[in-house]
Formats: structure tokens, C-alpha cells, sequence
């Protein structure tokens, strides 16, 4: 029997990869990053983040909870309003 390719591939070419191993509370911080990964939001609102490909912030508005962000964040800023979130990678 053979086995079934799982790959997910973007606009970009790049292979995505939405099944991470490992979790990490996330604590706020306007300047300390995080290890880049994907962030689950437990209770949902505002998330200003920046992606792990830039420096520019932005602002994923009225995330619902129970959400991943389908993007790598390396930071999450303070005036995050969503909480109970995890950076899994």
C-alpha cells in the first residue's frame, strides 16, 4: 500500500506545514521575539504581530478563538488583545 503525500504547498512555492510538535505560553513584548512559529489563539480578538519574514508590524483584526494563524510570528506585541495564546513550532 502506498502512502499519501501530506504536503501542502503556498503561492510561494513553499512547502506549509500545519501539524507542529512542540507548544510555548505566549507572553506579550514589544521588542523580545519568540522562536518563529505558528500562533494559536485561544480567546479570540486582536493579534498585532510581526510575521517572522519582516519587521513591520501588523494587526490581524477580531481573530475568532480556537484560531491558528496560518503565517510564522516571531513577535507578539502588548496591545494584543486576543488571549490564551500558544507559538507552536
Amino acid at each position: 500500500m502506498g502512502t499519501q503525500d501530506s504536503r501542502t504547498i503556498n503561492s510561494f512555492g513553499r512547502i506549509v506545514n500545519f501539524i507542529p510538535e512542540l507548544a510555548v505560553a505566549v507572553t506579550t513584548h514589544d521588542t523580545n521575539t519568540l522562536q518563529a512559529g505558528l500562533l494559536f489563539v485561544g480567546v479570540g480578538g486582536d493579534v498585532t504581530a510581526t510575521p517572522s519574514g519582516q519587521s513591520t508590524t501588523v494587526v490581524f483584526k477580531n481573530v475568532p478563538s480556537g484560531t491558528f494563524l496560518p503565517i510564522y510570528i516571531k513577535l507578539v506585541h502588548t496591545d494584543t488583545t486576543a488571549t490564551d495564546m500558544l507559538i507552536c513550532y
